[in-house]
């Protein structure tokens, strides 16, 4: 027997994401009240742009939920290939659409929308490798079938490393790891790969005196408060503060112009000065829970699509989990990457909440 509709393990799915979008809007509304009242005499202004995104991102993923998966076996080709255009349209001299931030090309503007291409690039990559192999083309067991899942990321990586986006390119080359793992390729043959691509990246950084900083500066854990290391050092500083049980909603102190970015890359301080250690523990829970839920969902679709397709979109959601708190808590060197679903931000809640939209379409699939 066959379910059409939403899944137990995807109506749970829904309620964790519900979870997890409604803490990441009361954290959103915390921290970014004085940038708000600074930058445009009304201390809302971020927070209402964030509901608009996230409700607006809700319709995207009912509308995902509601197409059927062959809808995306048949559209992952071609949107596979548009967002590597678009990618490749940041890195372009001088054109016009790519605007520049922090040194970076990683946006395209179109008059008051902006968006990032590798967003989009991530999530049309889980469709193209899944629809790949479940369709035979490609069996990475195969060293052929291992190249070719590889490239499809790895030569996009290095598109979005032109736009000086480090992050971005370890992201989309985790999220190339996860797919050959769970598209059953050899253990040696994935490991082999990220020596070697580890290897690429140190030359970058090492190459490349912006970034060459920040790995100095997060391995110098000792150096103090440098220009290098002030944003990871707030976040700690903000995390130490909340205690057991936190300052209460609304009274953290760092986001009062003490740490940058408060609502978006390190926002996870925030909760933590506001929470404490029990806030932050049972976020951390909701992401596991998360994950759980979305392997289980991938193991119980009932084709290969479904399941690549929901355990890459479960890889892709916690890996961004993870990489952001890794950088709040100075495990990782400063990256840039969102916390997903709790973040403020446009491309990636948009993208996020499609992503679940698929993967309880998913679940809706799994034999009974």
């Amino acid at each position: 027997m066959i379910r059409t509709r939403i899944g137990p393990d995807g109506r749970a799915l829904l309620l964790v994401t519900g979870g997890l979008l409604t803490a990441g809007a009361m954290a959103v509304l915390s921290a970014s009240s004085f940038s708000s009242m600074i930058s445009h005499g009304n201390s809302h202004y971020y927070f209402v742009g964030h509901v608009l995104r996230v409700a607006l991102g809700a319709v995207l993923g009912l509308a995902a939920w509601r197409m059927p998966l062959r809808f995306w076996k048949t559209v992952s080709v071609p949107l596979y290939a548009v967002s590597v255009l678009l990618v490749l349209l940041t890195v372009i001299p001088g054109f016009p659409l790519a605007q520049s931030r922090n040194g970076s090309t990683i946006w395209l503007s179109i008059g008051p929308v902006s968006f990032m291409p590798s967003d989009l690039l991530r999530f049309s990559y889980v469709l193209f490798t899944a629809g790949l192999i479940a369709g035979g083309s490609v069996k990475p067991r195969t060293l052929a079938g291992f190249a070719v899942t590889a490239a499809a990321a790895v030569l996009p990586a290095g598109l979005i490393l032109l736009q000086r986006d480090f992050a971005g390119a370890f992201y989309l080359v985790s999220m190339m790891a996860a797919m050959l793992f769970f598209g059953e390729a050899r253990l040696s043959h994935i490991l082999g790969l990220l020596v070697l691509l580890g290897s690429v990246a140190a030359i970058f950084i090492l190459g490349t005196h912006y970034q060459s900083q920040r790995i100095e500066a997060w391995l110098n854990q000792r150096a103090g408060m440098q220009e290098e290391n002030y944003q990871p050092v707030q976040s700690c500083i903000a995390l130490g503060s909340g205690g057991l049980l936190g300052r209460g909603l609304g009274r953290g102190r760092q986001q009062r112009g003490f740490l940058p970015e408060p609502f978006s890359d390190f926002i996870l301080a925030v909760i933590g000065e506001e929470t404490g250690f029990v806030g932050t523990t049972i976020l951390i829970l909701g992401f596991v829970a998360f994950c759980i839920l979305g392997l289980r969902i991938s193991d119980r679709a009932d084709d290969t699509f479904g399941s690549l397709t929901a355990a890459g979109f479960t890889s892709s959601i916690v890996v961004g989990a993870l990489l952001n708190m890794g950088v709040a808590t100075r495990l990782f060197p400063t990256t840039g990457v969102t916390l997903p679903l709790i973040s403020w931000g446009g491309t990636s809640v948009l993208m996020t909440l499609v992503s679940i939209g698929v993967m309880a379409r998913i679940s809706g699939t799994a034999k009974s």
